[in-house]
């Protein structure tokens, strides 16, 4: 149950998360140096939420869901998010950190590195979602009962 609860909720997080980035980055009234502030400041709980739904979901699904009687159900839903968490601490160290030093710098300038970091993170990003989105599938997809009627 918890498992379910935190796998969609992040995945409705996380959506929601990138239409308000997407409408702020795009949005005329912010100059660049409010788009850098918006970024900084919403990017930590990105992560921090991201890690900690993730992480309640792997082991709420380790636990609850039986493992021998659904073998391959629980393979499927381990998998996407040992993946999922392991893109999230890449993403996190390797470039969510370094776009972080280039938004929050004095001279914060958006160049070729940062677009070429920015990329990688959206690519990153995806299929993260996509991983957690086949485990939330997973998880909550309804089991064949066996009674009696």
């Amino acid at each position: 149950m918890i498992a379910r609860f935190a796998l969609s909720a992040w995945i409705g997080a996380a959506a929601l998360f990138v239409c308000t980035s997407i409408s702020e980055q795009i949005a005329p009234t912010f100059d660049s140096d409010m788009k850098n502030t918006l970024a900084a400041i919403r990017f930590p709980w990105y992560y921090g939420f991201g890690f900690g739904l993730v992480g309640i979901g792997f082991v709420g699904s380790v636990i609850g869901v039986p493992r021998a009687e659904q073998r391959h159900r629980w393979a499927v839903i381990v998998t996407s998010l040992v993946l999922a968490l392991t893109l999230m601490a890449v993403d996190y160290v390797l470039i969510y950190k370094p776009l972080h030093e280039i938004v929050t710098s004095p001279t914060s300038v958006r160049d070729a590195r940062f677009v070429e970091l920015h990329r990688w993170s959206e690519r990153i990003n995806s299929i993260d979602i996509m991983l957690c989105l086949i485990a939330a599938l997973a998880v909550c997809w309804p089991t064949k009962t066996n009674t009696d009627h």
